[in-house]
């Protein structure tokens, strides 16, 4: 078994809810994490930094570069600016590179970090959604690797190892495959009808029945969103399209996901539902460490139970197949045009049913142009802002 406490990691999103579990799940194995990147969570960063002792780290904002300039001295070097976690992933040092920086915010770092040869533990899906194609390109000439955290595509990957289809280095080998069974809990709403949504207030829709994660990726959870994503993430990361992957609403949350093999045989990773878990898992491939955490109480789990999932009630579901097919920049415009709606129904402006209603129309009104650079996945990012603002301005409660 390898010895873990001479590993070094780096968590890229440190104060968010991932990245507070992957800390939790390195400090557990013995890992010295070397360079932290936070957003605004100053004072969060400010305890992490005082507990972990990094090497240095990264900020995006100049004036809270400043600040932790004056409070940690000359022992800690710190980036700051716009493309300060860039800089930062290349002059720091590190084996594995915890990505969970949220939104297309986290496309440069990733690109970033591919480019380092480093192993990526990747739970920003919307670099994968956006630009898997240009992240494996890289990744093929750094020799670096990625999995996946997000419980159900680390779910996946597992079950693909079973057959030898998996790489960390490229996408997986769908061969074998017949189907992927990507499960979903179904969010706080499931089973009501899209009239039964129409008052659903931004309170409800936060209060997810399994996970504790930030505001945004709840909200997708309820509208099915990010169920949505989490789709075209299968398809990026393990060659298939849409017609192999068939969504399962599985309220115990205790099947991450099932892969079918061409000879009729499933293969499913069950487990309680735990983000540390998957990126221990990400750290130690093709290794298992042990851990002290409760083990799976089949009798007191009881029933595991399948639905289909309603994309009546729940359209975007449907919204990110035709982003797939439409290919290019399509996928990082749903991922900017959910956004503005998100916050918009955050903020009161949208009703519940209207996040789904300015996405659809938004994406009616942008066009689609090849996802051949960072530079371009930005330019329809912003494009798909201005169309979806005008939408949601239009149906502004």
């Amino acid at each position: 078994m390898t010895d873990y406490s001479t590993k070094t990691a780096a968590v890229l999103g440190s104060t968010g809810s991932v990245g507070r579990q992957a800390i939790d799940a390195l400090t557990a194995l013995g890992v010295r994490i070397s360079l932290l990147s936070a957003g605004n969570n100053i004072e969060l960063l400010l305890k992490q930094i005082g507990e972990l002792h990094p090497d240095a780290v990264a900020v995006p904002g100049e004036e809270n570069g400043k600040k932790l300039r004056e409070i940690t001295g000359d022992g800690i070097r710190v980036y700051s600016g716009e493309r300060a976690v860039c800089r930062a992933v290349k002059e720091c040092e590190a084996d594995i590179i915890v990505h969970a920086i949220s939104g297309l915010a986290g496309l440069p770092s990733a690109l970033a970090a591919a480019e380092t040869g480093a192993r990526i533990a990747m739970a920003n899906k919307e670099a994968l959604i956006s630009a898997g194609h240009l992240i494996y390109g890289r990744l093929a000439v750094s020799g670096g690797e990625l999995i996946p955290v997000d419980s159900e595509h680390s779910a996946i990957f597992q079950c693909l190892c079973a057959q030898g289809a998996a790489s960390p280095k490229a996408p997986a080998d769908p061969t074998y495959v017949r189907r992927i069974l990507l499960t979903a809990s179904g969010g706080p709403f499931f089973g009501k009808s899209r009239k039964e949504l129409e008052s659903v207030t931004p309170a409800q829709a936060l209060a997810h029945p399994t996970w504790k994660m930030g505001k945004k990726i709840t909200v997708d959870c309820a509208t099915l969103m990010n169920k949505g994503f989490e789709l075209i993430e299968a398809c990026r990361l393990f060659g298939v399209t849409p017609e192999k992957v068939e969504v399962l609403v599985h309220r115990q949350s205790i099947i991450h996901s099932m892969v079918e093999y061409t000879d009729g045989a499933v293969i499913a990773e069950m487990s309680y539902p735990d983000m540390r878990d998957c990126v221990r898992y990400a750290l130690t491939y093709p290794e298992r460490a042990p851990f002290g955490g409760e083990s799976l109480d089949f009798t007191a789990v009881g029933e595991l139970t399948f639905r289909k999932p309603d994309t009546k009630a729940f359209p975007l579901l449907r919204a990110a197949c035709d982003a797939w097919y439409r290919g290019g920049t399509a996928p990082a415009a749903l991922i900017a045009a959910d956004e503005e709606a998100v916050e918009a129904f955050l903020c009161g402006r949208l009703s519940f049913n209207g996040i789904s209603d300015a996405v659809i129309a938004a994406m009616d009104r942008i066009t689609v142009t090849p996802a051949d650079s960072e530079e371009a996945i930005f330019a329809a990012e912003a494009a798909a802002r201005d169309a979806a603002q005008k939408e949601i301005n239009r149906l502004s409660l």
